[in-house]
């Protein structure tokens, strides 16, 4: 595998929306979480970037900015698809294929493809796949480069639907022409603390040796970059985001309607079964949970923070070990200052450790029968079945019988007629284990 191919979808999910809608199509567009006056944006459209709207302006600010504004609330599952569709098409193309978000990603380019004519060849060729097979307002900007860091850098120079390759001859000459903010990881505070080590132009970065530049970021971060710039593909831009995750949270601004005591753990709830579905999806369990709630005053905007952490727990990743934790700790929540009320909350699950490393419990006979129950729920669940998880909460011994007849339900849902789950197989089953009764119903759907 020789050199890196860098992805970056223009605008992914306001062009996803005027792919989806041709009415929006050539219009100023923002994509919104919710839509309330009090949120902001998390994507807008080249048209609305004209405008001066960017990625974090607030509704009110872009309307008064662009009157004509298209407001348009998230559809992640939608985003998700379109992501899903897009790794499918470029393994087509490619060797290997790293996703570093979902509108970013990095690929390798086979050892055939040799020289900047077979380069572009290649990068038009995946340009008019994604047009093809998403849709017209699928853009996207492409940089080649020798390692993933240089490929990035190429990749932001031309935006939308842009293509720059740094060859070989090209470094490190082209990247002295840049400011330091035009490299991923540096912003205005960084760029301040380069300056005060003396650090002020891409060359001075470049030329800086491997002491000073440590010295310049305070940890081995600065080694990385004197590496990166230097198109090592040892060490690398992306190269952890598949390390092991510390922790893993959900937080969510409150619409107007769920701002109060009874909203917010509504809402709380609701994050930590999305927080635990995160968990079983990537095989870890955590230990330990915090809850946060922000508050903000009507009139002043002043604001105040109320969070509450719980004790060590054996790692658990299932509803029915954590939400009576999380209750308990929601039963803490005080009410709210006079004039305040609550606008964001969060739930962050640390102390993560992997399922396969996990001890099991002395108490319980069968420790990891809930977890296989939520799992196949999950399951469920991604087939757009909603399923209520409060039987595998609320039941203990009964929570078995309580999946059975869930899962009945879910075949008539699905109008299996044919399928006829009779009393003798009820009995069969509930002699079997939670992970012979998921692959039996997997077998039936």
């Amino acid at each position: 595998m020789g050199r890196r191919f860098f992805l970056d979808m223009n605008a992914f999910f306001a062009s996803v929306e005027q792919q989806e809608n041709p009415a929006l199509r050539g219009r100023p567009l923002i994509v919104v979480p919710l839509k309330v006056p009090t949120t902001c944006a998390i994507a807008a459209s080249y048209e609305a970037k004209a405008f001066g709207i960017h990625t974090g302006t607030q509704v009110s600010a872009a309307r008064r900015l662009c009157p004509d504004l298209e407001v348009v609330e998230a559809r992640p599952l939608l985003y998700v698809q379109y992501h899903r569709a897009l790794c499918e098409l470029l393994q087509a193309y490619f060797v290997s294929i790293q996703v570093l978000s979902i509108d970013e990603m990095v690929c390798g380019i086979g050892r055939t493809v040799v020289g900047r004519t077979m380069e572009e060849a290649l990068a038009h060729q995946v340009k008019q796949a994604i047009k093809a097979q998403l849709g017209a307002q699928m853009r996207c900007s492409i940089g080649i480069g020798p390692n993933t860091f240089l490929a990035k850098v190429a990749c932001e120079r031309q935006k939308p639907d842009g293509l720059t390759i740094y060859d070989s001859a090209d470094l490190p000459d082209v990247l002295f022409t840049l400011e330091l903010t035009d490299l991923p990881g540096i912003a205005k505070r960084m760029l301040a603390r380069l300056n005060q080590y003396h650090i002020r132009s891409v060359r001075d970065l470049y030329e800086a040796d491997v002491v000073h530049l440590r010295r310049a970021w305070g940890s081995v971060v600065g080694v990385r970059w004197y590496w990166m710039l230097r198109g090592s593909l040892e060490v690398d831009y992306g190269q952890y985001v598949g390390r092991p995750r510390k922790s893993v949270s959900c937080s969510h601004v409150l619409p107007p309607e769920f701002r109060d005591r009874c909203g917010a753990v509504r809402i709380l709830l609701r994050l930590c079964e999305k927080a635990l579905k995160r968990l079983r999806e990537e095989a870890l369990g955590a230990s330990c949970v915090e809850i946060r709630v922000d508050y903000r005053h009507r009139y002043d905007l002043t604001t105040y923070s109320w969070r509450q952490r719980s004790t060590k727990h054996l790692h658990a990743n299932e509803e029915s070990t954590w939400l009576p934790i999380v209750r308990k700790l929601l039963d803490r929540l005080p009410p709210a200052r006079f004039n305040y009320q609550p606008m964001r909350v969060s739930i962050g699950f640390s102390g993560l450790l992997a399922e396969k490393d996990q001890n099991l419990s002395l108490f319980e006979a069968e420790p990891t029968k809930r977890a296989c129950a939520a799992r196949v729920v999950d399951m469920l669940e991604a087939k757009g079945l909603p399923i209520a998880r409060a039987s595998l909460y609320t039941l203990r011994e009964q929570a078995l019988t309580a999946f059975l007849s869930v899962c009945r339900r879910i075949l008539l849902q699905l109008h299996m007629a044919e399928v006829k789950i009779t009393l003798f197989a009820v009995h069969r089953l509930n002699r079997c284990n939670v992970q012979e009764r998921s692959k039996h119903l997997l077998k039936t759907t």
